[in-house]
């Protein structure tokens, strides 16, 4: 995902420079979204983002994994789509943690919620 209207809004939310890609997380229960999680519609990355992407919006919260490297979780809203099932998670990131962690498909990695205001919002 290297979309230059995603990345700038992202590394705006976040704060720090994002690498491009994901990485799927499953969790070991279904995600709760407190305060510390934002709705960020699709128009906000860009006006015709939703009809690119079928993603009306996405979740979005501060976390740090492996504990050192910043990242956002997140999950997309697909209307009439089923939906993330609910202990799935995306993250960006300032590293490529597949390559940083030396991470494999089903490997366990450590993800933390960062406490406080969701990400963008001051």
């Amino acid at each position: 995902m290297a979309d230059r209207a995603l990345m700038r809004k992202l590394e705006e939310l976040s704060g720090f420079r994002v690498v491009p890609g994901t990485l799927n997380v499953r969790l070991l229960g279904p995600v709760v979204r407190g305060a510390s999680w934002r709705y960020l519609p699709s128009a906000e990355i860009a006006p015709d983002w939703e009809a690119r992407t079928g993603q009306s919006g996405y979740f979005l919260a501060a976390v740090t994994v492996a504990e050192r490297y910043r990242g956002l979780a997140f999950q997309a809203v697909e209307p009439g789509e089923p939906g993330y099932p609910p202990d799935l998670i995306e993250l960006f990131c300032e590293a490529h943690l597949r390559a940083e962690l030396g991470l494999g498909d089903g490997d366990v990695i450590g993800v933390r919620l960062k406490a406080g205001r969701p990400p963008g919002d001051g």
